[in-house]
């Protein structure tokens, strides 16, 4: 295989970028199987997840390779399921879906408005889960951590709804694993599949 027919995509979580720590790992490992891996870069600050998955779009359609997979975790995640059908990869790996959708956010939830911002906070809310689901035609894997989902109950409901409401999909839950792509288990599970 040349290095360039398999493309992997990393779309970092909030706040983080591909070239974080968290990230080197999969960078390494895929390198090592002759994958081009290129670091998605996002910019967090004063802009919505809908200005992050335009960003993607022109990113991903500039450097897209005959092969192509995109790995998103937590928010990054978010914005794989936005972009999908629209980019069309082989397979997008979900990691950490977060609960970040219309069905999920509570407007009386200040800690978490606060946290993201309101512009983010109401642009997230004009996305379905359930319908951004329901419309996958993109081959998906969906990950989350055993203890993150026993911790975060909405992520864990936003995962496995995911699944099945998704054509093609498949769920991983990850033994023990908390909110971190680089656990251990979380590791292993990522390699197993992809």
């Amino acid at each position: 295989m040349k290095i360039s027919d398999k493309t992997f995509f990393i779309v970092p979580g909030f706040k983080t970028q591909g070239t974080s720590i968290e990230y080197k790992w999969i960078i390494s490992y895929l390198k090592v199987k002759g994958v081009r891996v290129l670091k998605v870069p996002v910019t967090w600050q004063r802009s919505t997840l809908s200005d992050n998955a335009k960003d993607f779009e022109h990113y991903f359609n500039a450097n897209k390779g005959k092969e192509n997979y995109i790995l998103g975790f937590s928010f990054g995640a978010v914005i794989t399921l936005l972009t999908a059908n629209i980019l069309k990869p082989n397979k997008i790996f979900l990691c950490s879906l977060s609960p970040a959708f219309n069905e999920d956010l509570d407007p009386k939830d200040n800690s978490f408005i606060r946290y993201i911002g309101q512009k983010r906070f109401t642009d997230l809310s004009s996305y379905s889960a359930r319908l951004l689901a329901k419309e996958l035609r993109v081959p998906s894997v969906v990950f989350y951590g055993e203890q993150e989902g026993n911790e975060y109950s909405k992520l864990k409901k936003r995962c496995e709804q995911t699944v099945q409401l998704a054509k093609n999909s498949r769920l991983v839950v990850v033994k023990d694993a908390p909110h971190q792509i680089d656990f251990p288990a979380y590791q292993e599970a990522i390699k197993n599949v992809i």
